[in-house]
């Protein structure tokens, strides 16, 4: 069975680090990585049951919109296909 994939995107590591923070704390979630996308942003994915990882990127959604005052981004699959899979397990592939 696969395992959902959560994506959270904002604007710079601070952000982003304090909705890692958050979301393992609250949530049994596996953070994969992060990387840098260019422009400012960051992305994390984390992995995990569907509803931990609804939950852990609800969550970190709101920390991270709070901590940067700006728009954040995010995404949940279900049902991952493999080259999703395959990104949430190697951030470098999507970033530099």
């Amino acid at each position: 069975m696969a395992r959902a994939v959560g994506f959270i995107e904002a604007e710079g590591f601070v952000p982003v680090f304090d909705a890692v923070d958050a979301m393992v704390k609250a949530t049994e979630v596996e953070v994969r990585g992060a990387v840098r996308l260019g422009g400012g942003l960051v992305a994390v994915a984390v992995t995990g049951d569907l509803a931990t990882v609804e939950e852990a990127v609800e969550v970190g959604e709101e920390v991270a919109r709070a901590v940067s005052g700006r728009a954040v981004k995010s995404i949940v699959f279900a049902s991952p296909c493999l080259p999703v899979q395959a990104l949430a397990g190697d951030m470098a592939m999507v970033g530099s």
